[in-house]
């Protein structure tokens, strides 16, 4: 059995937001990598739905580059 004094507890719980907000991802902008991990997708998904104009986004140099937002509304509009 596992016995918690407050102050033990009070730091697990800071500990464990802190882990949380370590992964949570901050960025505005991300790459193809980045976009497919935060969304789930694999490569050619993503870029379909870019060829179909479902998903919008931004090549910079040769880069693509995929607004958060821009990921957001198109992964709600796939729950339909």
């Amino acid at each position: 059995m596992l016995t918690f004094t407050p102050e033990s507890l009070t730091a697990l719980i800071d500990e464990r937001i802190q882990e949380a907000l370590d992964q949570h991802t901050a960025k505005v902008w991300m790459s193809e990598k980045e976009a497919r991990a935060y969304t789930g997708f694999s490569h050619y998904t993503l870029h379909n739905a870019r060829a179909d104009g479902e998903l919008k986004a931004t090549k910079c140099n040769r880069l693509v580059r995929y607004h958060r937002d821009d990921l957001d509304a198109w992964m709600r509009s796939k729950q339909k």
